[in-house]
Order: C-alpha cells, then structure tokens, then sequence
C-alpha cells in the first residue's frame, strides 16, 4: 500500500478559469434567481466586464499569483483569510462544526434511558471515563497512522487520487485570535503526544504516553479519575478561561494577548493546550438521547455550567463525552473540511469500548494531576462577564435539531428514483423551503476541489433554472406525476452537471472571489503613463452580485456515516438555514440550524416539510415506475 502522502506530488494545482466561462456560468445561475428585466441589465453589466481591460488586468494579476504559489492560489491567497480568518464572529456555532457519534455497541442500557435516572447533572460515571480513555488511545491511534503513512490514499470514483494534505492539520492546530485576522499556529503532532482535558472548566495535561510507549486503557482510565476526584475534590477552582474562546474574535484576542502580559505562567498554559494533540471535555451533564440536544451541548458548551463552558474552541479538533456515555467531536472548521474532521470521530468510534462496563457514578479521591493554572485580574474578570453574555445571546438564538429520516436511503434513490442521491436530496431541500416560505431562494452547496492540490472546496449553486422549474410543478396538482418526474430527472441532471463543473475547479464563485478582492486595491498604468486606482467594477456593486450570494440555503454532504448520528454548522445568515446530511443507504441524517430571532425561520418547521418533500417525491418516482412498466405490457 502506497505511503498516504505518495501522490501529493503528483496531484495537479488548481486552476485558474477564464473570465469567459466564468462570466457565463455566472449568468446562467442569475436567471432563476432575477425577472428578465433585472436580468438583462446585469447581463450588460457582466458582458461588458469580461471584454473590459479591468477584467483582463485583474485575470493576468491573479494568474501570475497562480504560477507564483506552492500550493494551491486559492488557499494560500485568500480563502483562508476571506472565508474563515478575517471573520470576527465568535467560533462556537459561527465556524465551529460538529460529528454525532452512535452509542457503542456496549453501551449500559441503564445510561441510554428516558428519563434518565441512574446519573444526575453533576455526576461523573464509570462508563464514561471509560470510554473516554478508549477513545483517548483511538485518538492518538488515527494520529499515529497518519505520521506513519499508512492512511489509506482516497479516491473518487475508484481512481481519481484525492489529496490528503488536510489530514496533517486535524491533531496539534488552532486557531490563534488576533487583531482583525486570526492565524493558524500548527505544532508538529510526530512531536507531541499528551491531551487536553477539560473537566467544570478547569484544564489538564494528559500525558498519553511513559516515555516512547503508549499507556494502555486501563492507565488512561485512571488518570481521568484521578483529574475528576482532583475536580470534585477542589475548593477554589481556576477562572474558566476557556469560556473566553467563545467570544469575539477581536475581543478574545484583546483579552488573550492581556492575559499572556500578565504572567509568564499563562503562556506556559496556553502553549501546553496549543501544543496538545486535541482536546477532551468530560461533561457531568447530560440531555439524554435526543440528537437535536446533543447537538446544542456539543456546538454551544456544557448545558449544566453554562453556555461557551468547558469547551477550547480554538483547536483543531475537540472530543465530548457526556455523563451517560454519549460522545461527539467539533473542530474550528479553519484549517480543515468537515468531511475530514468526520473521519475523526468516526475512527474513534470504529472500535468497541473494552470492557469493563461500569454505569455506576464515580466517587473518586483527590490525587496529583497537571492542573493547568491561570494568573487573571479585574481585566479578565470583567472579559470572562462579557464573555459570558455573548455566548448566551449566541446560544440562545442556535435552533438546531437533526432529522433522522428512516423511510428510505440512497439505495433505494439509486435503483428507484434512478438519479444521483445527492440530486435528489438537493432537490428534496429546495422543495422543503419552498413549501414552508412560499419563495425560492439563491442555494450554497460545497463541492471537494480535492482532486487538486491542498484542494478545499467550490460552491455549487444548486438553485437553477430546472429546479425551480421541478419545485414549481410539485405544487401544481393539474401536471402529471410522469411530468413531475421528469422535471426531476432533468434537475437533477442539470445539478450533477454543475456539480462536476464544480470539483474540476471551474465553478465561478471562487473565481469571482479573487477578482472581487484584487479589484478593492488594483492599479493600472492610464493613457499618459500615469499610475492610477482603479474604481470597484459595476459587477461587484450590482445588487445581483449580492443577492446570488446571500445564501438562505446553505448545504453539504458527507459520507454515509454508518457510525455517526449527523452532523452540522451554524447558518450564515439570519433568516437562513445551515443543512448538511450524511446519506446512508437506509437513511438519511440532516443536521439543520437556524436562528430564533428570525421572523422566517425554523428548524422545525423545516424538518417537518423535509420528511413530507422527501415523501412525496418517493411517491411520484413510484407512480412513475408503475407507469413505465405498464406502457412496456
């Protein structure tokens, strides 16, 4: 088996498209969304950009960026920094996304009941560090393949190899708040191997290794009794500092760099946790076996402490195992892809919790741990009270659930509906929303560019022509089912096109970016020689240019899952949705958020019209195989 990194080499840069295609893709995706009067205006105004020398100079500037990169233009130049970085929102629900793991085949029954009783908010159980500790050495487990190459190189399709770069950033990254942009600090994981963990806000080091030898379950077992006994045991606990990562990104970094000058000690902390492979956070609470609350707890902090409680946010990749045993993972979305910090958790849980299988609550004595100390003021005082209020607002206003819809999965999508599965779920989404907000609406959905090197992603504007065309013919009762279908068919043909389009790396929103942000401080030479700032082209202040781009919808997909229970991220705009799902061959599992201070939106509602869209369109793929099986009598 080739070494996990072989083919990085090999793997083609990404490339620059021309402004012709993407101008006219661009086109193509404004006619559902624009009357034909709006439409034809911004048509000129667009035509008249690709033939401008503007255009052109600002496609020779990008192109030399292009021939000038290591990597990947896009990446190194400005989606970092345009999409994630420059962000000031707070990274708890904003940026952060979240995995689900399913419980483990040796889960205590007694842990799983509703109402539960066997464990109180403020109890620690014996299966919980237990299988935290498995999970522990799981973690370090997925890291050491990595160093060591022996991950599996994937592929697309059976034999398009896919690049494998966004695996060296999933152990020992965070994110660093700074003064208007943040930066990625990545310490090399082959050098590290302790932990963070993090019990009612206080903050150990975890050493997962004696030396050179890893330290088996039962030993990374005791240890974690020995943090909780140190827990429950202590009198004057440390200020939850990591309350402050849920903050501001300008206000965390104030706070930080004031935190940092006040001791040398609080360096020495914030290095052990920047440092560690990944992070831990033992909650003694739990909200039971609902997934939609699962999710809150593990995008908005431990619900018993307080919201933006005893979570890291900053870093990379974060493990949570609730008192009943429950476990899921989030990560700063930043440095990697959801679809990689999925096959985190899902390797974690790939193997069985050894035994043994105590539901009992713990009652453990004091002992010596590496408790991580923190030097604070008045000045941290007063953050950690801001700091608290807006993760609060933030929290509150999170409307998030997860669906599991069971009826049917991308078997029978396959071999039933025949289209793609993630056409047909694209649709399904778009014929939800239509029928709860009476209007259609501009799509986002991720496609890998991971064909590429250090490839992230493009958008597919999922929103076209044939599905609006589709999602209209669902509500009229006088077109027929056969019609119906058909209108289907074609959609979803038209989203597979584009969605190919997409991952080749020819897709016009990445592009658009680019010439956007070197147009804010572009230069040309004028007639008489004179060096001149040139003015931000019609294009980029046409309201179609906003309106294609203010995504209601925002959407991804990960792979089927078989060990996971969904996964999710906030919304990008107020009255929007944030939807990804996971679609196995039985099932399907949507992880959708909202906001409750929209006027429009809402999670649940949405859910409802989702489980009744995908119905219905199962029915009309049904009446339609009947009928063509008829007309073949």
């Amino acid at each position: 088996m080739p070494h996990t990194f072989h083919f990085q080499k090999t793997l083609p840069k990404l490339p620059v498209p021309s402004l012709k295609e993407t101008c006219s893709l661009y086109l193509q995706s404004l006619v559902p969304l624009l009357s034909p009067d709006k439409f034809k205006e911004t048509e000129k105004i667009v035509c008249e950009f690709e033939s401008s020398a503007l255009a052109h100079s600002l496609q020779q500037r990008l192109l030399d960026i292009e021939k000038n990169s290591t990597y990947n233009w896009l990446e190194e130049t400005f989606w970092l920094k345009k999409a994630y970085l420059e962000g000031r929102a707070c990274l708890m629900v904003n940026s952060n996304c979240y995995t689900l793991g399913k419980d483990d085949i040796t889960h205590p029954k007694v842990l799983l009941e509703t109402p539960l009783n066997a464990v109180k908010s403020g109890e620690f159980t014996h299966y919980q560090i237990r299988r935290a500790a498995h999970l522990i050495l799981r973690g370090v487990d997925f890291n050491n393949i990595i160093q060591r190459g022996t991950l599996p190189i994937e592929m697309l399709r059976g034999n398009q190899v896919q690049c494998m770069h966004q695996y060296r950033r999933v152990f020992g990254v965070t994110r660093i708040p700074m003064p208007h942009c943040d930066s990625i600090l990545q310490h090399d994981p082959s050098k590290y191997s302790h932990i963070t963990v993090l019990v009612r806000d206080q903050v150990f080091r975890l050493d997962t290794c004696d030396g050179q030898v890893l330290k088996t379950v039962d030993a990374i077992e005791k240890e974690l009794l020995d943090i909780v006994g140190y827990v429950q045991h202590l009198k004057t606990p440390e200020a939850p500092i990591s309350l402050l990562t849920s903050w501001h990104r300008d206000s965390w970094a104030v706070a930080r760099n004031h935190l940092l000058a006040l001791d040398p000690s609080n360096r020495e902390s914030t290095d052990i946790i920047e440092q560690s492979l990944f992070t831990v956070s033992l909650d003694d609470h739990t909200q039971g076996d609902d997934p939609s609350l699962q999710a809150k707890t593990i995008m908005c902090g431990h619900q018993g402490i307080g919201n933006g409680h005893n979570r890291w946010y900053d870093k990379c990749s974060n493990l949570v195992i609730e008192n009943n045993g429950k476990c899921s993972a989030s990560g700063e979305h930043s440095p990697l892809d959801g679809f990689i910090g999925s096959y985190f958790l899902d390797h974690l849980i790939k193997e069985p919790c050894p035994g043994p299988f105590n539901p009992q609550v713990v009652k453990s004595t004091p002992s010596n741990v590496h408790h991580l100390k923190w030097k604070i003021d008045a000045t941290i005082e007063k953050a950690l009270e801001e700091a608290q209020i807006a993760a609060d607002v933030v929290a509150t206003n999170s409307d998030v659930g997860v669906l599991i819809f069971d009826d049917f999965g991308s078997s029978w999508v396959k071999n039933n509906a025949r289209v793609l599965p993630d056409a047909f779920y694209q649709m399904a989404i778009q014929l939800a929303y239509y029928r709860f907000h009476d209007k259609q609406t501009a799509v986002y959905e991720s496609a890998s560019t991971r064909k590429y090197l250090h490839g992230r992603t493009e958008t597919i504007r999922s929103f076209t022509s044939d599905s609006k065309r589709f999602v209209e013919a669902m509500q009229d009762k006088n077109i027929e089912n056969s019609t119906k279908y058909s209108l289907l068919v074609k959609a979803a043909n038209t989203h597979e096109e584009y969605s190919i389009r997409a991952s080749n790396g020819h897709g016009c929103d990445r592009h658009l970016l680019a010439l956007y942000t070197l147009n804010s401080d572009h230069k040309m030479m004028s007639e008489d020689g004179q060096m001149k700032e040139v003015q931000l082209h019609s294009i980029f202040k046409d309201p179609s240019f906003s309106q294609s781009q203010q995504w209601l919808l925002t959407t991804s997909s990960l792979h089927a899952g078989v060990r996971l229970m969904g996964s999710g991220f906030g919304a990008v705009h107020p009255d929007g949705y944030a939807i990804n799902y996971m679609p196995d061959s039985h099932v399907v599992k949507f992880g959708i958020e909202s906001k409750f201070t929209s006027k429009s939106s809402s999670t649940a509602d949405l859910m409802k019209n989702m489980t009744n869209a995908l119905r219905d369109m199962r029915e009309i793929c049904d009446q339609s195989s009947k009928e063509m099986v008829k007309a073949k009598l």
